[in-house]
């Protein structure tokens, strides 16, 4: 007769009685999917479950949605990709963040992994690589919007609109003008988008300066009225 094993089933005791495989975790299951996407490979749960070891319905309790682990995996590329462009890049003010933008836009178009995403998927690629409502969207926003109030707090720029706001029309912008043209065949227009940055910014920098203009104006004719 067998002895009845009545050890509490701890997840250590658990993965020592397994230890051949080691456990899972939502972790691992992104490592995997990330280095599968970087191979050029398409990520299928049915795989990511049965090379990680868990069930799909595991897997999907872990990191949702396709479009979600999509957005991890962008997200761990995207913003360390901004974030270098702003060290990398030289001068301040509008120059320093239209080129920050560019040099950003051109290491993501550029990157292997990125473009081969776009061939073999095109509808699928824009459907997600536009959606401005994302996780990697509204990041990419924050991050654009706390180097705006950076250049602001440095004395190089002044915002006549929230840097939310303008963060916002930067990013819209440039995913409506650089996906579509790739995904159509075209060549990005980096430089489209780059003028569309330049004149938001230097359009608010012009009111700023009329603003001055006619506020000196108004003291002036004020002062001669006293006279």
């Amino acid at each position: 007769m067998s002895k009845v094993d009545n050890t509490e089933k701890t997840p250590l005791a658990l993965a020592l009685a397994n230890s051949k495989r080691p456990q899972a975790t939502p972790l691992e299951v992104f490592k995997l999917a990330r280095r599968r996407w970087l191979e050029g490979k398409k990520i299928s749960f049915g795989q990511l479950a049965q090379e990680i070891g868990v069930s799909r319905g595991t897997l999907y309790r872990w990191v949702g949605k396709k479009d979600l682990l999509m957005d991890e995996i962008f997200w761990s590329l995207t913003g360390p990709a901004f974030e270098r462009a702003v060290r990398e890049t030289p001068g301040h003010g509008i120059d320093h963040i239209v080129n920050v933008h560019r040099s950003f836009m051109a290491s993501i178009l550029s990157f292997p992994p990125m473009q081969q995403f776009i061939k073999d998927d095109p509808s699928y690629a824009f459907r997600i690589l536009t959606n401005f409502t994302s996780g990697v969207s509204q990041r990419i926003i924050k991050l654009t919007a706390e180097h705006l109030r950076e250049q602001e707090r440095q004395g190089h720029i002044q915002l006549h609109s929230p840097a939310e706001k303008l963060a916002e029309i930067f990013i819209l912008a440039n995913q409506g003008i650089l996906y579509s043209d790739v995904i159509s065949g075209r060549s990005p227009a980096i430089d489209k988008a780059c003028a569309i940055i330049r004149l938001l910014l230097t359009s608010s920098e012009a009111i700023e300066q009329q603003a001055g203009s006619f506020k000196m104006e108004e003291s002036s004719d004020t002062g001669s009225t006293k006279a």
